[in-house]
């Protein structure tokens, strides 16, 4: 898979220096966004989900991005280069870059599990994308990245990853009617799913999730997306060009979206299959063959929004059979023409543990690629045997500025069960009936500074219960100021 995927990223990279060159031969104008139709009207993006991302405006997934329209003559740099004509056939070259640092300030990262759990690292991550639209049909993505962390007293391998290929791949799109398409995605790719949620990103950590493998999408226009992919998580090194597969553990499946399926209600059906090698839990450490089958139905307005999703897993852990849950809600209601714009949001999770330690069952649930951060930015609970409760108030004081902040109430799903920490699946030990195990006190602060420049503020405060004190558990604080820089 290493080697296809330097084959890939060789051919694309040749084809880019090829139309690159051609390029300088092109005068300096026509290369900042205007509401001229392109040459050709190439199919929108697909983006798995059924969600579009919007023309002329950055995405969280850089490849999502819509540049088609060309730049008007008197534009800036940086959006010249979101549209680069090559020739006269309506090829065009789109430039990206990303220059993002991450103080983080942690009291007790571990909430106690480990001794020496403070931890003051500062995070730097340089991206440098190059998006070859060749024809409507046929288009090639690169991204370069740099990963560094400083000042940290534990490493954490997602973040220190120099110079290296952080996405490659093709895709080629086969139209099969006016509102037809399917398109097959090879390479090393981000890979977000639904609401990410269970399928994410890792925003948090310099290093997002990546997968190598492929991707096929099949598109039926603002009625039907599916997706369904087979793929190997990237495996992270810190040296320079040395990233590969990780074999030990192998992830594939299908994501339906019916947009509008019913009573104006969009519906979400999915299947997930991940083998790993070795996953932990309390009860132990061993293979870990799990299947997910989900369904989400959600709904967003000017006002209202509602996401609920429930899955059911099921599979084998060691030599025990797998029979778990989970149950997501998260619902608001918005005043955009009130000061401030408030919103009153309510989010309500339950991902189940085990009942009974030393049997031949398991029922604590392990998400496929969960997003970090999970609960909250400070990212100190995992997403099993665990139930949270989370009230929330959103304001725009300004324009630019959005504030939210609220008390996030969490419980062990199973007393039987431990409580899981970070992302690891590294746990303390059960403790009596008492399930509370404390309060998240979250603030988090986000300024647009211009379209380009956006600085995010977040404070987690954890307070923890008096059972969770008594079996090693501590309070624990998280501090986290990120500056970044897109073009």
């Amino acid at each position: 898979m290493k080697t296809h995927l330097f084959t890939t990223a060789s051919v694309a990279g040749l084809s880019l220096c090829t139309f690159a060159a051609q390029a300088q031969t092109l005068p300096d104008t026509a290369i900042a966004v205007n509401t001229s139709p392109a040459r050709l009207a190439a199919p929108a993006e697909p983006v798995p989900g059924g969600r579009a991302g919007a023309p002329k405006a950055f995405q969280t997934h850089r490849w999502a991005e819509d540049w088609t329209a060309e730049p008007e003559d008197n534009a800036p740099f940086t959006q010249r280069v979101k549209h680069i004509r090559l020739g006269q056939s309506g090829a065009y070259l789109t430039l990206g870059g990303e220059a993002r640092v991450y103080y983080t300030d942690w009291t007790h990262s571990s909430l106690g599990l480990r001794k020496a759990d403070a931890n003051t690292p500062t995070q730097t991550r340089l991206r440098l994308s190059a998006d070859l639209h060749a024809n409507p049909y046929l288009r090639a993505y690169v991204e370069l990245g740099d990963n560094r962390e400083t000042g940290e007293t534990a490493a954490t391998v997602p973040n220190q990853d120099k110079l290296d290929i952080y996405q490659a791949f093709v895709d080629v799109t086969l139209p099969l009617s006016e509102s037809q398409r399917l398109t097959l995605r090879p390479g090393r790719f981000e890979m977000p799913l639904g609401n990410g949620k269970l399928v994410g990103v890792r925003e948090g950590l310099n290093m997002r999730y990546t997968y190598q493998g492929a991707q096929l999408t099949y598109s039926l226009t603002g009625q039907a997306s599916v997706t369904l992919f087979d793929v190997y998580p990237v495996d992270i090194q810190k040296g320079t060009f040395d990233d590969a597969v990780n074999r030990n553990t192998h992830f594939r499946g299908g994501y339906i979206s019916l947009p509008k399926a019913a009573y104006g209600l969009n519906l979400d059906l999915y299947g997930y299959d991940v083998n790993r090698a070795r996953g932990t839990l309390f009860e132990g450490t061993g293979p870990d063959e799990r299947k997910s089958l989900g369904a989400r139905v959600w709904q967003k307005s000017s006002q209202w929004d509602v996401d609920v999703e429930m899955v059911r897993q099921s599979g084998t852990f060691i030599t025990k059979s797998v029979e778990a849950y989970a149950v997501m809600f998260e619902a608001g209601y918005r005043w955009p023409d009130t000061k401030y714009e408030p919103r009153l949001g309510l989010r309500l999770n339950a991902f189940s543990g085990d009942d009974k330690s030393g049997d031949n069952q398991s029922g604590t649930f392990v998400a496929p690629a969960p997003r970090l951060p999970l609960i909250s930015e400070a990212g100190f609970f995992n997403l099993s045997n665990l139930i949270d409760a989370y009230p929330s108030l959103t304001l725009k004081p300004m324009k630019a500025l959005t504030l939210t902040l609220g008390p996030d109430f969490l419980w062990r799903q199973n007393a039987a069960d431990g409580v899981y920490i970070g992302s690891s699946g590294a746990s303390f030990a059960p403790y009596g009936e008492d399930r509370f195990i404390g309060t998240d006190l979250n603030l988090e602060a986000t300024w647009q500074v211009n379209k380009n420049l956006q600085i995010k503020l977040y404070e987690t405060r954890f307070i923890a219960g008096d059972a969770f004190k008594a079996s090693g558990g501590k309070n624990g604080n998280y501090f986290g100021l990120m500056t970044g820089y897109r073009f």
